[in-house]
């Protein structure tokens, strides 16, 4: 039997220590490798990822807070021992997928920083929780807008293609850089994909983000993929595609893109509000070079410090790029 993910140890965990229990007290049971326990604290049975360092205690006011999740410094009586133990505890109202798919996250954070000191264990430690604060506490709207749901479904065509195409997923998963406000949506090496879509009939607009993002002056090889689709009752929605990459996933790959969903977004409680059908219209390639009308860092005067800009591709003319040199560019072999 292939051993557990971080996050199905720690659902298992927090499972199996759930009761009506209404004393005040933890419950607590060893997870992953070496510092940590998975813990339900009660009354107020909130699940609970502790983790233990031989450290000097730090104090409240150095240990970050954000919404969805709070850290405290528990004391010794969590596990009967003489380490310094760290709680972070999923708040009420918080979304339990994301605080496991956090939880497993610094799991994984420390099984892979291996052999270093308790001090530095630590560091690397609350630095993770403080990456998850800052993202717990961007703005986002209830449910992705119609231009992020167009966006996010392209990419996924994208992923998918990718990993049917025989490509581990957990490759691809890595490469795929758009959920994490990467300056390009997919990258590997010097080979750089940014992914554009649209629904509109007539012309196809796409938002240049930044005056980086088509530059190729540092020898990068950048494509841009443009993707048209249409909205019809016999297409896929949103949340089929997501569940169809999930099918195609490898053992260990679902933290890495539920992860990925989440930066985006995309949260599943909402699922059935994305009602959009979309099928395949028209797809076009480009590879950026001196004909390819953009603005570039490399090429506008110094004096203009940033910009966002406005493509119609429907202007630019013929594709000067084949899907098939895209993929293979991105180390695939062909796709199917």
């Amino acid at each position: 039997m292939a051993p557990l993910s971080e996050h199905q140890q720690l659902e298992s965990a927090w499972r199996s220590l759930r009761s009506n229990d209404t004393s005040e007290g933890w419950r607590t049971i060893a997870i992953g490798k070496g510092r940590f326990r998975a813990g339900i604290r009660y009354p107020e049975n909130e699940e609970v990822l502790l983790a233990g360092f031989s450290i000097r205690p730090p104090g409240q006011s150095d240990l970050p807070q954000a919404r969805g999740f709070s850290v405290s410094r528990v004391g010794d009586d969590a596990a009967g021992d003489a380490l310094v133990w760290i709680g972070i505890a999923r708040t009420p109202a918080a979304s339990m997928e994301m605080f496991t798919i956090m939880a497993a996250d610094l799991l994984e954070s420390d099984a892979s920083i291996g052999d270093v000191s308790e001090l530095r264990a630590y560091h690397s430690f609350v630095s993770r929780i403080r990456s998850w604060q800052q993202f717990m506490e961007r703005p986002r709207d209830r449910k992705l807008s119609e231009s992020e749901e167009i966006g996010l479904f392209g990419e996924l065509k994208v992923v998918q293609r990718l990993i049917r195409s025989g490509r581990p997923a957990s490759e691809v998963l890595r490469m795929w850089k758009g959920p994490a406000n990467g300056l390009r949506d997919f990258s590997l090496g010097t080979v750089a994909l940014e992914v554009k879509s649209t629904i509109s009939p007539n012309g196809f607009p796409a938002r240049i983000a930044s005056l980086e993002q088509l530059d190729d002056a540092d020898d990068r090889t950048i494509y841009l993929l443009a993707q048209r689709f249409a909205l019809d009752a016999s297409g896929q929605s949103l949340p089929e595609l997501i569940e169809e990459v999930r099918q195609d996933l490898g053992e260990g790959d679902e933290l890495s893109f539920g992860r990925s969903l989440l930066m985006v977004g995309y949260e599943g409680a909402f699922a059935d509000e994305y009602v959009r059908r979309f099928i395949d219209a028209d797809v076009r390639a480009y590879r950026m070079d001196e004909h390819f009308p953009r603005l570039a860092r490399s090429a506008v005067p110094l004096a203009i410090k940033s910009a966002k800009y406005d493509l119609d591709l429907d202007l630019v003319g013929d594709p000067t790029a084949e899907l098939d040199e895209i993929y293979l560019a991105l180390g695939g072999p062909l796709p199917l």
